[in-house]
This record gives C-alpha cells, structure tokens and sequence, in this order.
C-alpha cells in the first residue's frame, strides 16, 4: 500500500477500535486478507476510501451513530473479495458473503443489504438514507473529491477501460446524480474550485 493508504487504514482502524473495541482488530485482520487488496481500483484502499467518506457524510446528513456504525462497515466490505465479474451482482454477492462472515457480532443481514445495495448499475432507488451516503461515498469520492482522485480513475481504467480524467469523473457523478445533500456540496466545492483554476 501506499503511504496515504496506510495513513487511511489507520483512520480506519481508529474508528473500528472507537466504535468496536472487542471486534476492531478481526474486523482488520479480514480488510488485510481481502481476496482482491491489490486491485488498482476495487481492492483495499478504495473501500477505505469510501469508509471513511461515508463518516463524513454521516456527519452532514445527521445520520445516527448506530446507523452510522452500519454503513461504515458496509463501506468496509462493499468491494470486498471483488471478483471483477461484469455482472456485479457476483461481485456484490461475495462481498455480502464475507459480510456475514466477519461482522457477524454486529447487524450483519443489515449491513450485507446495504453492501447488495451498491451494486451497479443501480436497478432500484435508495431504500433508505444508508444506500444513499454508500452509494455517494462510492460514486463520488475515489473518482472525484479526494486529492489522489487520479490514482483511482487509472486503477479503474486498468480494471475497466473507463475513461479516466477529473472531467471523466465529473461527468459521470453529475450524469449519475447523486442523493446526499453533503455530496452534492461537495463536488460543487470542486465545480468551483475548477472554474478558478482557468
């Protein structure tokens, strides 16, 4: 991993012990063992991204800390042992699979609904203000609002093919829409901070 990927599971793993201090380092030890870590978009440090992304939209759109805990772990696990199937039914699948298997201690058939939730395309609306904070933590951050946004939209054309410049990006989360108050602030804060740029 990277310096700032380490920096990030550290954040993470700050929230784990704070929010599940009996369960915090199993819950560890399963991201370290993730099947697919090393994919240059769908593996470990893309789900840490997304975590700790949906904490700050928890925060803005007053979420509870019990459904916070909730979609923090889905964001854990929302890619977790990503098999790159282009159905992404299979892909979600075996995230909630491991779901079940790792957060057992915790609401897991919640939690593995929620990760069900962020399969794409998207064939149903959000269900609940949950799917919409993990579907905007996933759409918007790695792609867009996080300062390494570059390194994540070429590990996505690597997987993908999908084009991969901050205007691709754009594009495709204002094409997509997005659900959060606090993600629409947040890549307006980027539409603007790149008209002051030219």
């Amino acid at each position: 991993m990277r310096p700032v990927d380490l920096e990030r599971r550290e954040a993470c793993a700050t929230e784990l012990r704070a929010r599940f201090p009996g369960h915090a380092e199993a819950v560890l030890s399963a991201l370290d063992d993730n099947p697919s870590a090393e994919l240059p978009y769908h593996g470990t440090p893309h789900m840490l991204v997304v975590a700790l992304a949906v904490l700050e939209l928890a925060d803005g759109e007053k979420l509870t800390a019990e459904e916070t805990d909730l979609v923090f772990l889905a964001a854990l696990f929302h890619d977790y042992d990503y098999a790159g199937a282009p159905n992404d039914t299979v892909n979600t699948a075996r995230s909630a699979s491991a779901v079940h298997r790792h957060l057992a201690f915790t609401d897991h058939h919640r939690i593995a609904s929620l990760v069900e939730a962020s399969r794409y395309p998207y064939l149903v609306p959000p269900r609940c203000r949950l799917e919409e904070v993990l579907r905007d933590a996933d759409v918007a951050y790695s792609t867009l609002l996080i300062p390494d946004a570059q390194h994540f939209r070429t590990g996505l054309f690597l997987e993908r093919g999908a084009p991969s410049t901050e205007q691709d990006a754009l594009a495709f989360v204002i094409g997509h829409g997005l659900y959060t108050r606090s993600a629409v602030k947040a890549v307006d804060r980027v539409v603007s901070a790149g008209r002051d740029r030219r």
